[in-house]
């Protein structure tokens, strides 16, 4: 087996060093780069605003990294009058970790998964503050809005796209022998199909792929993929688990959830 690793740093790194050391030979491919968002500046006034028993969802590490780093600068302190929910357990860590927040989190990591929790029980009229990058993850507030919640999209982030190089970067994968990616975003899976050549398409779509949920997963059969493994989670260690497992059991070409 032979993987890159398409997901941004620092991320990206720290799993091909942790799949080199247990003996698989992995290739970092971070499409992507981060810079503060334009919302950021308005954070502290934005909370403040926010009626008792509000929701802040965060989408992403990224989006809990920024947001806390804006607060701490400064200095001011989540409101505990609000509930947080994470999407996914690697967001929930970090906020955790920088914050001492005690997330909520999905029992997957989609919308489908978000709506499920009992939070968003009962939406009318409830205040949603969503953490994310310079677009994404509309499907969520879209469907609270339907469903009578104020929602309010927060860019704590923004996305920098480094594609320049994928299609003599496709060349040399398949000169590796690479046979499996790891791909964290769909974004990014859409990027990777659409920026290397025809061929080259081709030949990535019979390779193997890890996805982290249940949406990128229909992404992927939407897109030609047939060896599909949806690991329920974008964490390094999940991963590198799902990964170590297949490698030792010579992994098939179903498709698996």
């Amino acid at each position: 087996m032979t993987v890159v690793v398409v997901r941004p740093a620092p991320a990206c790194y720290a799993l091909v060093d942790s799949l080199n050391q247990a003996g698989i030979k992995a290739l970092p491919a971070p499409l992507l780069s981060f810079s503060a968002g334009a919302d950021l500046p308005t954070l502290r006034d934005t909370l403040t605003t926010l009626p008792n028993g509000s929701v802040v969802v965060a989408v992403s590490p990224r989006a809990v990294e920024y947001a806390q780093l804006h607060l701490n600068e400064h200095h001011t302190q989540w409101r505990s009058d609000l509930h947080f929910v994470a999407v996914g357990e690697k967001t929930a860590s970090v906020w955790r970790e920088l914050s001492n927040i005690d997330a909520m989190q999905p029992p997957s990591e989609d919308s489908e998964g978000m709506l499920s929790l009992p939070v968003f029980s009962k939406t009318t009229s409830l205040s949603v503050l969503i953490l994310r990058g310079n677009g994404g993850r509309a499907l969520l507030g879209d469907t609270l809005i339907q469903s009578g919640a104020k929602v309010r999209y927060f860019e704590a982030y923004q996305r920098h796209w480094n594609a320049d190089d994928l299609s003599s970067l496709a060349k040399q994968w398949r000169a590796d022998g690479v046979d499996t990616f790891v791909v964290t975003s769909g974004e990014q899976l859409s990027l990777l199909c659409q920026t290397i050549s025809e061929c080259d398409q081709q030949w990535l779509r019979e390779c193997h792929i890890l996805v982290p949920s249940k949406r990128i997963y229909n992404q992927a059969i939407g897109l030609g993929f047939s060896a599909i493994n949806c690991v329920n989670s974008a964490s390094n260690d999940s991963l590198l688990r799902a990964l170590y497992e297949m490698n030792n059991s010579g992994h098939s070409d179903d498709r698996q959830e």
